[in-house]
């Protein structure tokens, strides 16, 4: 007659036969499991943040993610005219952009649409830009300068000439006139759609 096995045979017999397996292959499934159930946490938790920044996105924020990026871009804006070139300054109230022909300011709330190159990557835009230079104070410098303008306006002809001055909410272009004299036109800055600066 054989002996009685020993407890500890009897305790790993008995705990294998309750959980259908051996215990090593058992805590192998649990770890895989929790591993499964982590990675998922983390895709849906990167999803949600995803969406967030989406919904927290602006288009100052996407202006900026591509000046950064360096990455040309088409912009339309209101009256059906279009700009290319890269986004190299970007305010409060503005984005200058820049091609090989001219550098325009654009008023962002001229804006149509922003559109990027095929195969660009998407941008959420959800960053913040921090500035308080606005288009008057850009126009305030350019007028410093003497600069050439062309001003694209809401809904009217552009006004073409030397930018003069700049005020709270106007300013002077000198265009030209009749026989060859010049005549001062005064313009709103919140008609300015956009500004073509010479040179």
């Amino acid at each position: 007659m054989e002996p009685p096995p020993a407890d500890d045979a009897r305790d790993a017999t008995s705990v294998s036969g309750l959980l259908g397996e051996g215990l090593d292959a058992r805590i192998d499934r649990w770890a895989a499991d929790a591993r499964v159930d982590e990675a998922a946490r983390l895709r849906a938790r990167e999803r949600w943040l995803r969406r967030q920044a989406q919904e927290e996105g602006t288009l100052a924020g996407v202006l900026a993610d591509v000046a950064e990026r360096g990455a040309p871009v088409a912009v339309h804006v209101r009256g059906g005219r279009r700009h290319r070139g890269e986004v190299r300054a970007l305010g409060a109230d503005f984005a200058a952009l820049r091609s090989a022909r001219a550098t325009v300011i654009v008023a962002l709330a001229a804006v149509m649409s922003v559109r990027t190159l095929p195969g660009e990557a998407s941008t959420i835009g959800d960053r913040s830009v921090a500035t308080s230079r606005r288009l008057v104070d850009v126009l305030g410098e350019l007028a410093a300068e003497g600069a050439t303008v062309v001003l694209a306006l809401r809904g009217d002809d552009p006004v073409a000439g030397g930018l003069r001055s700049v005020g709270e909410d106007v300013v002077a272009v000198r265009v030209a006139g009749d026989g060859g004299a010049g005549v001062i036109a005064y313009v709103p800055i919140a008609a300015i759609d956009d500004v073509v600066v010479d040179g």
